[in-house]
């Protein structure tokens, strides 16, 4: 990498890097705000809240670093053009091609810094958190969505319920279905632990099956020792909102719902968004290019700036609509998340090619 590649590059870097501080910065200020209003909540006091938010910026950086790329970027590069310094560039014989690959490594930086915050950190860090919030809130829906969740392995249907710590789960109903997907058993237990070898420990335990036509037998014992086939990981991936499991949780989860002929739009588009979201942090850097060599190169910052947060609001609305719109029409997820993206790729590069 020589001098001029490195000058430009560091300089759309810090030009991302001040755009995303200050907008961290502002979220963070409105999310513990926002946080006040339950502070006071059984345990949930003000170190507690934020802690929650504190685990809840790197999802923040996630999901702001497009935007952040963007504007940074045409700040950063509008500035070296509002000095003459790109001009100076070009007559000295730098092509516009030459003028893209700083930036392009620009992007791809920022490009890996969003895959290390996607896969693990984002999504593992936020669940932590809303785990931190309900257990001081004594607060079980804060775990799950909803009171309880479902999972169904071959003939066995469990619906179940988190403790509010996190260990064990409470309010166990199983279902036992025959070769006609008929019901043969009915089976209910207070508490419920899985050991290592994928056993359920079920305490308080009834049960009630039905022989058909030669009638129905109830039992009830204090602990039962089961084996479903369902692990206590697949049951805390079932609990925990798509979009904060890591990406190995989240292809995991699919496998589990494909495999068992489930619904698995929702998290295959979630999936897919995440990697669309990496993926457009370098379009976004890449688009600031052809507004610097256009209409942009003698325009003050609050125009560039408009220009950024205008951009971004359009491509995150634009990503929203067709994922929600993935669920509700049955489009193809990769369809459904990847479209947005390539939009965005079509525009940067029709708007490069036609830069001057």
């Amino acid at each position: 990498m020589n001098l001029l590649t490195r000058y430009i590059a560091v300089a759309v870097l810090k030009g991302v890097a001040t755009v995303l501080f200050v907008l961290i910065a502002v979220g963070t200020v409105m999310d513990f705000m926002a946080q006040l209003s339950d502070v006071g909540t059984a345990q949930y006091d003000l170190p507690a809240a934020a802690a929650y938010v504190a685990l809840r910026i790197p999802r923040m950086v996630f999901q702001l670093l497009p935007a952040a790329a963007l504007i940074g970027a045409l700040l950063s590069l509008g500035n070296l053009a509002v000095h003459r310094e790109l001009v100076v560039m070009r007559t000295s014989g730098i092509s516009k091609l030459q003028l893209m690959r700083p930036v392009a490594i620009a992007g791809f930086t920022l490009m890996v810094i969003m895959a290390v915050l996607g896969e693990s950190l984002a999504p593992s860090l936020g669940a932590y958190a809303r785990e931190i919030r309900a257990a001081a809130m004594l607060d079980t829906e804060e775990l799950v969505d909803g009171s309880s969740a479902w999972l169904k392995d071959g003939s066995h249907i469990v619906n179940f319920r988190r403790e509010p710590n996190g260990l064990g789960f409470g309010g166990i109903y199983l279902f036992e279905l025959d070769e006609d997907n008929g019901l043969r058993q009915i089976a209910h237990a207070d508490t419920a632990d899985i050991d290592q070898n994928n056993q359920w420990i079920l305490g308080n335990y009834s049960e009630t099956v039905f022989y058909g036509l030669e009638g129905v037998q109830a039992d009830a014992k204090r602990q039962v020792i089961k084996d479903y086939g369902l692990s206590s990981e697949l049951l805390n991936l079932s609990v925990v909102r798509h979009d904060l499991l890591d990406t190995n949780g989240l292809t995991r989860y699919i496998d589990y719902l494909e495999a068992n002929d489930l619904d698995a739009t929702q998290h295959l588009i979630a999936y897919w968004a995440r990697m669309a979201d990496i993926v457009s942090v370098l379009l976004m850097t890449m688009l600031a290019l052809p507004f610097v060599f256009g209409g942009l190169r003698s325009a003050g910052t609050s125009a560039r700036l408009l220009v950024g947060l205008l951009i971004g609001l359009t491509y995150y609305v634009t990503a929203q609509a067709f994922a929600n719109s993935g669920q509700v029409f049955d489009f193809d997820p990769r369809v459904a998340a990847w479209l947005p993206s390539a939009i965005l790729l079509l525009i940067t590069t029709f708007a490069l090619m036609r830069a001057r």
